[in-house]
């Protein structure tokens, strides 16, 4: 599915890029942002470095790009050539889909009906130093070895201090969520040692995509070993797990980038809210402002800034349990219908991702009269900190799924801060989907300048506003 620390489209800190520099702004600034992902029939992230590797392979020529800015943005003028995404079903940069015009193309299927007999049954060539293999993550040395992947090199901010930090409970819960296919863990590994060097995945999502719901394909985790990039092994793993799909008879991916591809269907962006002001200060996250420090203590300041209550204020808040899911379910499918993309999820799914799992995700809900009125839930991807005496990592929360009934959503969201800080988390990262503008400016989040964006693969789709996003990609 589909990612604060120094913000950089491709920061380990989800969404990276440094946020906008306001020198008048009243907000401190803070780094932060969402990491790029590219799909397999889509793309998923592969990291700064990885992100380069992967821009390169995929558009054909050499491009330097600040995580989090838009590559095409800053390109010659004239139409750029995609050439592997140019050849897949998914609509040109160069022609928008806008919902306004009269001649917009209408939704849907983009590549037409397809057979499962008509796919290759064997696997895509890739150099003979090199094989395919389907890791098992539920044994605990392979998953070992992906989270060294991973964790070497994954997304990394353009100035090499932040690495993405996965888990492996993280992992081992992103990776096999209800009905998940052993065979969508594509991995490739060094034929003579068994090394894994590459991987990228998917998993099933049922997604509404405005009146329409279809099972498909979440892509994610697209990573090739920094030693190898040259070998332009990201276009094969796409087509890879793409193939391995189809042959489950799923025709459409979703996916998200923090680089512009062939094409979005809506651009987001990440605000990020101080926890720990003193250590996203020393390991270089954020930074003091002008206007803060005309003042005698401005670490000071900015902590009073900052504060936090000690305890939440929400009568009736409390963890979320297992025999709560029911509940959860229809206070989830009640309020996720209003958005035009959105999962559909079944209890079984909503017991995966938001039943507390320690160090992986947190979920709490405000209970009165035995009845849940309201969810809280956020999960935990820290981010290694590079060459810092100091601090080895910054821990990191992401906003994940939240509903408000019996409050209103800024009241909800700043018991999810206290409750976050009270786990000892440095920094609150949150997308401008759903209704999160509602809170984001009044609880002091800043903007990071880095974009996600979100991509169907063989679906045309007329852009959306991130407001009329409702689907979180870990």
């Amino acid at each position: 599915m589909s990612e604060a620390p120094k913000d950089s489209s491709s920061a380990p800190a989800k969404g990276k890029g440094k946020e906008k520099d306001k020198e008048k702004e009243k907000e401190p600034a803070s780094k932060g942002g969402r990491s790029s992902k590219t799909s397999a029939a889509a793309p998923a992230d592969a990291g700064t470095a990885s992100k380069k590797a992967l821009a390169e392979a995929l558009i054909g020529a050499p491009i330097r790009v600040k995580p989090g800015r838009n590559p095409d943005s800053e390109a010659e003028p004239g139409p750029r050539v995609h050439k592997f995404w140019d050849t897949q079903p998914v609509p040109r940069l160069a022609a928008p889909v806008d919902p306004t015009q009269p001649e917009a193309l209408e939704e849907g299927n983009i590549e037409g009906l397809k057979k499962v007999e008509d796919e290759p049954t064997t696997p895509y060539p890739i150099p003979e130093a090199y094989e395919w293999f389907t890791p098992d993550v539920l044994d605990p040395q392979t998953l070992d070895q992906i989270y060294t992947l991973l964790a070497e090199n994954y997304v990394e901010d353009d100035d090499s201090m932040f690495r993405f930090n996965y888990s492996r409970e993280f992992l081992l819960w992103a990776l096999t969520p209800p009905g998940w296919f052993a065979d969508w863990h594509v991995g490739v590994r060094v034929r003579k040692t068994g090394k894994i060097v590459a991987f990228i995945s998917g998993i099933p999502v049922r997604l509404k995509v405005r009146a329409t719901v279809m099972l498909m394909t979440e892509i994610n985790f697209l990573c090739v070993h920094k030693a190898i990039r040259s070998k332009r092994l990201a276009p094969i793993l796409i087509k890879e797990v793409t193939r391995r799909v189809h042959l489950k008879d799923i025709w459409q991916a979703v996916y998200t980038a923090g680089i512009v591809l062939p094409r979005p269907i809506a651009r987001c962006q990440y605000w990020h809210r101080n926890l720990n002001v003193a250590k996203l200060l020393s390991v270089g996250f954020s930074r003091i402002p002008p206007n803060f420090q005309k003042f005698g203590r401005p670490l000071e300041a900015t902590k009073r800034h900052y504060a936090l209550p000690d305890s939440t204020h929400i009568e009736g808040i409390r963890p979320m349990m297992p025999e709560d899911v029911p509940q959860v379910t229809k206070l989830m499918v009640d309020y996720l219908q209003k958005f035009p993309l959105s999962p559909v999820m079944s209890e079984e799914e909503v017991a995966h991702w938001l039943v507390p799992r320690q160090g992986v995700v947190y979920s709490f809900v405000v209970e009165k009269g035995g009845k849940v009125t309201d969810l809280i839930s956020f999960y935990n991807l820290p981010s290694t900190v590079i060459g810092n005496d100091k601090y080895k990592d910054l821990k990191a929360a992401y906003s994940f799924y939240n509903v408000a009934t019996s409050v209103d959503l800024p009241t909800l969201m700043t018991d999810a801060l206290v409750l976050a800080k009270q786990r000892e988390f440095d920094v609150f990262n949150a997308l401008d989907i759903m209704e999160n503008m509602k809170f984001l400016k009044e609880l002091k989040f800043g903007q990071g300048d880095g974009h996600l964006q979100y991509y169907l693969f063989n679906w045309r789709f007329k852009d959306i506003q991130p407001c009329e996003v409702g689907l979180v990609m870990l």
